[in-house]
């Protein structure tokens, strides 16, 4: 289900990972004049797009927030605030700092008084995972063991065996895994709740006209500058600055995984450890969270079978196989 590099590790570690969604203001919908923000994860935006935006570099991306309809200083001080929240959800939900909730959870198997977002992120996790099972939080030993397998054979017994959703007990603030060697990874699902935090705080900012971007995981509510929709464009991963699908988006959220500068594979089946063969999958869902689980959890179903997947949550997804074919919902924006 989730990939090998940690969300929340350094950016340089993470580039070519996933999540090369790119969000674009284009107006027009025209490519050209563009300006790119460094790094391989980007916003392109036309400098006049929006009175103003902000980006900053945590949870190994670059988090730009964009604000139309608004003052200056309102806007400022909106993102300012939206940012700071997002940084400390982020925090919570870092399995490799040793002293996150998440971290304290996976050394010791249980936690007690543990932040109700934590907590609460964990009950979404579980129900999406009660209807796209290839999404599961508790795959982390088999993802630590898919590091070190030199092919793409299934996992042995022992290790699948600790990888099991249904493990994971949550009774109101206290969390527990009920098998000794679990371990829980939030990189499929944290970012896009990390993203709707920063939108809805926007929202109570009172600035709706906003798009978040995390590397790729968006968020578009209201309409840019001028009434202008959102406009975003999912790249092929075998061909840099190549743009299967380019969508307008309004109150909606969307994210992508895929094998981009990865062509052997990175997301890791919670069943078996076995590798996804689909070379991309974005997802258009109502929450950002729901759409960057089921980007990756639908990515290790056949491409014939993603719509219905997405379909289960509402959502409306687009593929790539690995031939370069490309399929989509009927309701996927256009």
């Amino acid at each position: 289900m989730l990939k090998p590099s940690s969300l929340f590790r350094p950016l340089a570690a993470r580039c070519g990972r996933r999540d090369f969604l790119r969000g674009l203001l284009l107006g027009g919908g025209a490519l050209a004049g563009m300006t790119l923000l460094p790094g391989q994860v980007r916003a392109l935006a036309q400098p006049d797009a929006v009175p103003y935006a902000r980006t900053e570099l945590f949870m190994g991306t670059f988090v730009r927030v964009q604000i139309a309809g608004c003052t200056q200083a309102q806007a400022s001080e909106a993102a300012e605030r939206a940012l700071t929240l997002g940084r400390r959800l982020a925090s919570l939900y870092d399995r490799h700092d040793g002293g996150s909730p998440l971290s304290v959870l996976n050394g010791q198997g249980t936690l007690d008084a543990a932040p109700a977002e934590l907590c609460s992120l964990l009950e979404l996790a579980a129900d999406i995972h009660a209807r796209t099972p290839q999404f599961d939080v508790s795959v982390l030993p088999l993802l630590q063991w898919r590091q070190a397998a030199q092919d793409d054979t299934a996992a042995p017994r022992d290790v699948r065996e600790l990888v099991d959703a249904r493990a994971i007990r949550v009774d109101g603030r206290r969390v527990r895994l009920l098998r000794q060697g679990m371990g829980i990874t939030l990189d499929g699902i944290a970012k896009g709740a990390v993203v709707d935090a920063v939108s809805a705080e926007l929202l109570r900012c009172g600035c709706p006209d906003h798009l978040v971007d995390a590397g790729g995981d968006i968020v578009a509510r209201g309409t840019a500058d001028g009434g202008r929709p959102w406009i975003v464009a999912v790249e092929d991963p075998a061909k840099r600055g190549n743009y299967p699908a380019i969508l307008p988006l309004r109150d909606q959220a969307i994210a992508t995984s895929g094998n981009y500068e990865q062509p052997d594979g990175h997301l890791c089946d919670p069943r078996n450890g076995t590798l996804s063969r689909l070379r991309s999958c974005s997802v258009v869902a109502a929450r950002c969270s729901l759409a960057d689980a089921l980007a990756t959890g639908l990515s290790l179903l056949p491409a014939a079978r993603v719509a219905a997947g997405a379909a289960e949550h509402a959502a409306a997804s687009f593929v790539m196989d690995d031939g370069g074919r490309t399929a989509h919902s009927p309701d996927w924006p256009a």
